[in-house]
């Protein structure tokens, strides 16, 4: 019996000490899996809170530029209107200088490099009425009212150099001192030449001029059906039967009013924008307005802003 007592308290001292090594282990394997999720756990927490702040930091971003966006905008125009203010002295004083300048109308010729433009001279000669063409509309006051018309442009055939009294013009003297086209002026819709198949004596002082520029929303010209919204001098001379170098001269008057039509400009008229740079500088003035304002709008903003944010 003694042996046998033995025996089982041998048993029970080796279960005891397995399942102490059993509870050993148990606890030790828990100690190891526990930091490793908490290190888990405070990285993934971490990362998640590194892209909040990332997108924070964007949509801040994004936010600022949509506040700021218009007086960004309105900065950027009111430098471009000074830039074109820029270009609008040049342009007059290039014209002025030309204007001192005198050639002789079959040298007239801006499109080929002969002449500046706004160069003076002389066009004496003879009308070709029957190639009459009309630029427009052009709406001008006549008499306090805005009346609609065009612009009226007429081949000549000049005087030959020489010519003399009673043979001025080519046509009747067979000398030809060559062709331009020479823009009369403004005349009203219902205005027609007195005989517009015939000729017409012409003695005018006038202005080297080259092509105008198309507008955006001026419709594109059309030879076959003579209509002309702008006034492009090669195309037109093309039509006549002309060189497409052929000089374009703008008939000019001392000032005052003209009393017939077509209505010539004044030599002030032609050296002149229709914006011009004073009134670019207005523009500026205003956008550059526009744009501090809109900027301190901004920074209201964003102040209210964070003052909100530091309350929540």
């Amino acid at each position: 019996m003694g042996d046998s007592h033995a025996c089982e308290r041998v048993k029970s001292m080796s279960s005891a000490r397995t399942a102490r090594l059993g509870a050993r282990a148990t606890s030790t394997a828990t100690t190891t899996i526990v930091p490793r999720a908490r290190a888990r756990f405070s990285s993934d927490a971490g990362e998640r809170a590194t892209r909040e702040v990332g997108n924070d930091a964007d949509a801040s971003v994004a936010w600022k530029t949509v506040l700021f966006l218009p007086s960004v905008v309105a900065f950027a125009l009111g430098t471009w209107q000074l830039d074109r203010r820029a270009e609008k002295v040049r342009a007059i004083e290039s014209r002025i200088e030309a204007g001192e300048r005198v050639v002789r109308a079959k040298d007239a010729s801006v499109e080929s490099g002969r002449a500046p433009e706004r160069a003076r001279t002389e066009v004496v000669g003879e009308l070709e009425l029957e190639k009459t063409a009309r630029v427009g509309p052009r709406a001008r006051v006549v008499r306090g009212v805005a009346t609609s018309g065009s612009l009226i442009v007429t081949p000549v055939r000049l005087r030959a150099e020489g010519g003399r009294s009673g043979g001025w013009f080519g046509r009747r003297t067979g000398a030809d001192g060559g062709r331009a086209l020479l823009v009369r002026g403004w005349a009203p819709d219902a205005w027609t030449d007195a005989s517009p198949s015939g000729g017409a004596c012409v003695k005018t002082f006038g202005v080297a001029r080259s092509s105008e520029r198309r507008g955006t929303f001026t419709p594109e010209n059309d030879p076959e059906r003579d209509r002309w919204y702008w006034l492009d001098a090669a195309a037109l001379a093309e039509s006549r039967g002309l060189p497409r170098d052929v000089p374009l001269v703008h008939a000019t008057r001392e000032g005052g009013e003209d009393s017939q039509y077509p209505i010539r400009a004044t030599r002030e008229e032609l050296m002149t924008f229709p914006v011009s740079p004073e009134k670019h500088m207005g523009y500026a003035l205003t956008w550059f307005t526009l744009s501090g304002f809109t900027a301190a709008l901004a920074a209201a903003r964003m102040r209210r802003g964070r003052l909100v944010s530091g309350m929540i």
